[in-house]
């Protein structure tokens, strides 16, 4: 019988508190997720449940609350796309022409203009949800103070009591508050890439937009697909910069889908409910899956494509 020595059992009681961890924090809040959905609860009576099977998930495209077209979850979900997308894309854009530009050897102050950058990053999201609030303020807010003194605008703009403002101001702060990531992302990965390649390309006469598209982009796939990935996610579940700046209004026209599932949960429960609020959250979780997975073999197969 071969006895175990020391060095080769080592590792594996060193992982022992990483599974702990992934068990306790991770698998067992998305079991009990999965199996609340398949129950009829509620916090007014959480401890008297009944088993309802699949009927949370027919629930989601069946229930209309506010709109008679679609669903609850169905409005949700479409808001939350949109969202998301407008969102992402703008991070994505503003983000890599920042990052080209601080990346520019002739740009004077870089280690300042850096400096601010990172500042949204270092400000915690509701805290900056709250001083935007006070910003897109109709009353005090300064960007109002500044329209109406400079006369492009005769009375205050109520930013967040209208539908589409409230959608493009959530919008804004959201699109604040992740350029940090990717700026700093996209120009540590910029810097990596050798500068002899621009060299080479700038004698045989490749202009800026040919090196853009032929170096710096190719290069700069992996860590685009990472950084898009990531923002793809996180602002998916984004939920408290919402949650200061409009709770979800006017109108429900910023309540995405972590909102929609707060207030299944919390606030509705005459029609929601523990049941309910876990099935949507599945529904988000798979989507998001499926989001990424889709994401990830669509840029794997374009660089496949831009290199053979």
């Amino acid at each position: 019988m071969k006895v175990l020595s020391r060095k080769s059992v080592t590792p594996y009681v060193l992982l022992v508190p990483l599974l702990v961890a992934l068990g306790t924090l991770m698998v067992y809040p998305l079991y009990k997720v999965v199996e609340n959905s398949f129950y009829e609860a509620s916090f007014l009576a959480p401890f008297q449940r009944e088993y309802v099977g699949l009927d949370n998930f027919r629930w989601l495209f069946s229930f209309k609350l506010f709109d008679p077209r679609w669903s609850y979850f169905v409005s949700a979900l479409g808001r939350t796309l949109l969202w998301v997308t407008g969102s992402v894309a703008i991070k994505v854009i503003i983000g890599l022409l920042g990052a080209l530009l601080l990346n520019n050897r002739l740009l004077a102050g870089k280690k300042f203009y850096r400096t601010l950058v990172i500042i949204p990053w270092a400000i915690p999201w509701a805290v900056g949800a709250m001083m935007w609030a006070w910003t897109f303020n109709s009353q005090f807010g300064i960007i109002n103070s500044v329209l109406l003194r400079l006369h492009l605008v005769r009375e205050p703009v109520p930013f967040l009591s209208q539908p589409t403002s409230a959608f493009l101001a959530t919008m804004v702060v959201d699109v604040w508050a992740g350029l940090p990531f990717m700026f700093i992302m996209l120009l540590s990965g910029l810097q990596t890439i050798p500068e002899t390649l621009y060299e080479a390309a700038s004698i045989d006469g490749a202009g800026v937009g040919t090196r853009l598209f032929k170096i710096t982009l190719p290069l700069l796939r992996p860590i685009l697909l990472t950084v898009s990935l990531l923002s793809l996610i996180w602002t998916f579940n984004s939920f408290d910069i919402i949650w200061i700046l409009t709770g979800g209004g006017p109108l429900r026209a910023t309540e995405t889908l972590p909102l929609a599932i707060y207030k299944t949960s919390f606030l509705y429960l005459r029609f929601g409910g523990i049941g309910k609020a876990s099935a949507m959250t599945i529904a988000q979780v798979t989507l998001v899956t499926l989001l990424a997975v889709s994401y990830i073999r669509l840029l794997k197969r374009g660089s496949e494509q831009s290199w053979g």
